[in-house]
Formats: structure tokens, C-alpha cells, sequence
């Protein structure tokens, strides 16, 4: 008995990689890493310049109580300003986090989690099912590639 061929002569098409939820999740990484980074740096801004108001204000001959609570007080908006900032890019770069927790557990991300999935996925996006087994085979196959009838 011959082996029938499971693969016409044609080319198979595979689409392009991609990432896991799009262009669109890795925007929201580079956002928040942006604005938590941006924080960071507004807070450690505001001490630095508080640290060197008030101790060359106190060195200096000039010190006084106005002077102080401008630069205490500029200190504190810039902590809460970056603070803010911190806050909302942690909080998108934990967002990333999650989709690909949430990918990886239902499957939805790049890769499968069985060999059959990692298999069909292979296989190219256009797919027929089997009526004796239920496998999914590609297009260009006119056997299935688990059972051997005609699809």
C-alpha cells in the first residue's frame, strides 16, 4: 500500500511574528517605564536641590526662614509630582505584567502549550479539521496528518 502525501506541492505562508497582546502592550511598557523612570528622577531632583538649598542657605551668611520654606516647599511638590509619576508608570509596568501572566495561562500568548498545539500552530494560519478525528491540518494537506484520511 503507498503512503499518500500529506502536502501538496504548493508554498506555505506563514504569518510574521508577533508580539503577545500587540504594539499596543509594549506601548504601555515603554509609557510606564518612561513615567516611573521620569519620577524616580523628579524625586531624587527635588531632594537633591533641598539638600543644597538648606545646607547653603545654612552655610552661607544669608539664611532665612523664607528662603528655607521656598525651597521646602518646592521640594514637596516635586516629591508628590514624582511620586505621581512613580505611582502610575509602576503601575502600567505591572499592567505588562499581567497580560502576559494572563497569556500564559490561557494559552493566548506565542507559544502553545502542548506539542499538538505547538504543532497546529506551526502548521500556518488557514487550518481544516478532520471528520474522523478531529485534527486540525493545513490547507494544503489532503490527508490528515494523525488518522491518514482523506480531509
Amino acid at each position: 500500500m503507498e503512503v499518500p502525501l500529506a502536502y501538496a506541492a504548493s508554498r506555505r505562508h506563514r504569518s510574521p511574528p508577533t508580539l503577545p497582546f500587540g504594539w499596543g502592550a509594549v506601548t504601555v511598557l515603554l509609557v510606564g517605564a518612561g513615567l516611573l523612570i521620569g519620577g524616580i528622577v523628579m524625586i531624587l531632583y527635588g531632594m537633591l536641590g533641598f539638600l543644597m538649598g538648606t545646607i547653603g542657605a545654612a552655610t552661607s551668611g544669608s539664611f532665612s526662614v523664607g528662603g528655607f520654606f521656598q525651597t521646602f516647599f518646592g521640594a514637596i511638590i516635586l516629591f508628590v509630582i514624582g511620586g505621581v509619576l512613580a505611582g502610575i508608570g509602576g503601575w502600567l509596568v505591572r499592567l505588562w505584567w499581567i497580560f502576559l501572566l494572563i497569556g500564559a495561562v490561557t494559552g493566548g500568548g506565542s507559544g502553545g502549550d502542548t506539542v499538538r498545539a505547538r504543532d497546529e500552530m506551526r502548521a500556518g494560519d488557514v487550518r481544516v479539521r478532520c471528520r474522523a478525528c478531529g485534527r486540525l491540518n493545513p490547507e494544503e494537506a489532503r490527508f490528515c496528518l494523525s488518522c491518514g484520511q482523506a480531509v
